[in-house]
């Protein structure tokens, strides 16, 4: 499913109980995105690491923040930003919300990335 028209509506993901919490899951998507559930609050963000391609929902989850399993960058899967290792760059992340036990998503990023290179390590100093 394309994602990036101006003109789509919502995009209806799941039920939220049938989203399992705390587990990045890769959404079908074109392009793909990933999602995690945390209590009633859902993140949703593009699922490619933007430092080389590693697929973000293999990665290990600590909090609200996601490790890509190959270079260690670190990102905030609820703003996309950078907070350590070797990805400079944010992650493109889609508004989400819950409606009558449904998970629905923005068919738009939030924002648009900056074609600029954020500093690494973030808050972390890494």
């Amino acid at each position: 499913m394309a994602l990036f028209r101006r003109d789509r509506p919502p995009v209806r993901l799941a039920a939220l109980a049938d989203l399992p919490e705390d587990l990045p899951r890769r959404i079908s998507t074109s392009p793909p995105l990933a999602v995690v559930r945390h209590g009633e609050t859902v993140h949703v963000f593009e699922d490619r690491c933007p430092h080389a391609g590693a697929i973000l929902s293999r990665g290990v989850l600590d909090g609200n923040r996601l490790t890509c399993p190959i270079h260690k960058g670190t990102f905030e899967i609820d703003t996309g930003r950078s907070v350590g290792g070797v990805a400079c760059r944010t992650l493109r992340t889609y508004p989400t919300w819950v409606e009558n036990g449904d998970v629905y998503m923005a068919a738009e990023p939030r924002g648009r990335r900056s074609a600029r290179r954020a500093k690494c390590g973030g808050e972390d100093g890494v």
